[in-house]
């Protein structure tokens, strides 16, 4: 009986000693993890790096399944890094971008109007005929078209308004509408 009892508090105590070497490893691992994660955030990204992010936010509307996964495979395909971009990074750097892009003009506008308005679109009002030919233009030209295709095409009906501006004046007007319903 007293062998019995021996062999078992032995036995435990091996158990214990792999259960704390485990727990070792892990912890160096982790840490090791950690080390590799902090050298690779802290490589600074190239302008093709953010274009391509530009680009992909953009094409990426928020509120698409999978958004940041497949904005960070968007930047990885067109650049070609050897160390590719998760998706981790991609939102930590839009939301550095972002947060350091001039203040909104209006309160109607969203992070990503920010960039639009960083890219040289004019403040200028909108003139009321300028608004009516912003309407038309939308009767013109369905949303089903292809979002670029479209607002060019709406751009080049209105005088002296990029197509930058367009889309700013829409969201604007969309969005006081729908305060207005509330």
């Amino acid at each position: 009986k007293q062998c019995a009892v021996e062999t078992a508090a032995g036995a435990e105590r091996q158990s214990l000693l792999a259960i704390k070497q485990r727990n070792q490893a892990r912890k160096e691992a982790a840490e090791k993890q950690r080390e590799l994660k902090a050298a690779k955030a802290s490589s600074p990204w190239s302008k093709e790096e953010l274009a391509a992010l530009a680009k992909a936010v953009k094409k990426y509307p928020p509120g698409g399944s999978n958004r940041w996964d497949a904005i960070a495979l968007f930047v990885n395909n067109l650049c070609k890094l050897a160390e590719p971009r998760t998706k981790e990074e991609c939102i930590e750097k839009y939301n550095q971008v972002a947060s350091s892009a001039a203040p909104p003009t209006d309160s109607t506008n969203s992070v990503a109007d920010d960039k639009d308005a960083e890219d040289g679109a004019t403040s200028e009002a909108w003139t009321e005929e300028q608004d009516a030919q912003l309407q038309e233009m939308l009767r013109k030209y369905p949303a089903d078209m292809d979002k670029n295709e479209r607002w060019k095409a709406i751009a080049n009906g209105i005088d002296g308004k990029s197509k930058k501006e367009c889309v700013q004046r829409f969201k604007a007007i969309r969005e006081a509408v729908r305060q207005g319903k509330k």
